[in-house]
């Protein structure tokens, strides 16, 4: 799974505990606003005011989390939020009883949050906060220096008070209900990463096996070449020689040294090494139109400093088979190939007006090959067709940092 791919799930995952946040601080306020109210007290009491500003504070939260474009900034956003909350939690315990009542369970889904989502360090952080805060209430209720706020005067025993009671059942439906959907959430989430896990495993596997195939194949194809080309043609200049015809002989080796350079640059294009990647894709598409008659539009902007050669050979390689995938099943009359930087990464494409496929069906060697290649880099790539609207091989890599 790519950093995109893995952005996106956990922003949906922490926005569903968002909405369930809101659910329960939602009905928390409505109950503190009928104490408040029953009692008499002031509507601005912290009783009624800390649940409505952790209530609202998650609308401001959203809209951030909705604007990140990275795995990091959304955990640094979240990393801020957990640690602002466990601000209002204090508050919050230290208004509602203090050490008195169930305050300290309110810090239990902030520490699971944190632990969850965050790094580790920003999780140790986050759950050291959350003890301090509770010890520091703690004792400086105890020392005085905090007044204790009871939250409930009960004439009575307190299973005999009915907002006591109310408020106790309703604020423990809300921590069960909060925890449930927190442990399903996080089961959830385990179970799409063994499932993911578990598909990879055996794509690599089909892939090892088409790949020891396909490697035998182009040992016989190579061996072939070498045998019926160049083994002919050094065989032909041996007898001409022997027959004393040296013009002969002598273009009968040129020819052979020309196809031993092809051969050369099929393994491995020298114009990747010497002068990089964009010559090189330049002269790929050159000799790609060439050879199937197509019409190539090529566009690339690269960054002035060369990249690491493993993502120069990546993105060679991924523009090579792609474009050797049009040749071979697309039909088509016209290939794009774009490749810039966009927002921090180099973003490319191939795409082709041709017959296109069917999405979802089986693949073969060349598609999981395009993404291995670019998963080796620290990259991605998604496919789009449909049949009859040609296909779009889109992929990506980070650019790397001075």
């Amino acid at each position: 799974m790519d950093e995109r791919q893995t952005l996106e799930e956990t922003r949906a995952i922490i926005e569903r505990t968002i909405l369930v946040r809101r659910i329960t601080l939602g009905i928390f306020t409505l109950v503190a606003g009928v104490v408040v109210l029953a009692s008499g007290i002031s509507p601005l009491n912290p009783v009624l005011a800390a649940p409505l500003a952790w209530f609202l504070l998650t609308f401001p939260f959203r809209y951030l989390l909705r604007r990140q474009r990275s795995l990091r900034g959304l955990n640094n956003l979240h990393a801020g939020f957990l640690a602002l909350e466990v601000v209002v939690v204090g508050v919050l315990i230290q208004r509602l009883g203090g050490v008195e009542w169930i305050g300290l369970v309110f810090f239990l889904f902030t520490v699971m949050y944190a632990n969850f989502f965050l790094s580790r360090e920003a999780g140790y952080v986050v759950t050291g906060l959350a003890v301090g805060s509770y010890a520091l209430i703690a004792g400086l209720e105890y020392a005085g220096v905090l007044p204790h706020q009871a939250l409930f005067h009960p004439p009575g025993p307190p299973h005999r008070h009915l907002p006591y009671v109310v408020t106790t059942v309703v604020v423990g439906v809300g921590l069960y209900a909060t925890l449930a959907f927190t442990v399903r959430a996080f089961a959830g989430i385990y179970e799409r990463q063994r499932r993911e896990l578990v598909r990879r495993e055996r794509a690599l596997s089909r892939l090892s096996a088409r790949l020891l195939s396909t490697r035998e194949e182009e040992r016989r194809q190579l061996a072939g070449r070498l045998h019926d080309e160049l083994g002919q043609t050094l065989a032909a200049a041996r007898w001409a020689l022997a027959a004393g015809s040296h013009k002969e002989a002598d273009q009968l080796l040129g020819q052979a040294v020309e196809l031993v350079r092809d051969l050369a640059r099929e393994l491995r294009p020298p114009l990747l090494d010497e002068l990089g990647l964009e010559p090189a894709l330049r002269h790929l598409a050159d000799r790609f139109s060439a050879a199937a008659g197509l019409e190539v539009t090529f566009e690339v902007r690269l960054p002035e400093k060369r990249l690491p050669r493993k993502v120069e050979t990546a993105l060679f390689r991924v523009v090579q088979e792609a474009l050797e995938n049009v040749r071979r099943h697309a039909g088509a009359r016209r290939v794009e190939v774009r490749l810039a930087v966009e927002g921090g990464k180099l973003v490319g494409e191939v795409r082709d007006d041709g017959r296109g496929f069917e999405p979802g069906g089986p693949e073969g060697l060349g598609l999981p090959g395009l993404r291995e290649w670019m998963g080796a880099v620290g990259g991605g790539l998604e496919i789009e067709s449909a049949p009859s609207r040609g296909t779009r091989v889109r992929f990506w890599v980070p650019v790397p940092q001075p």
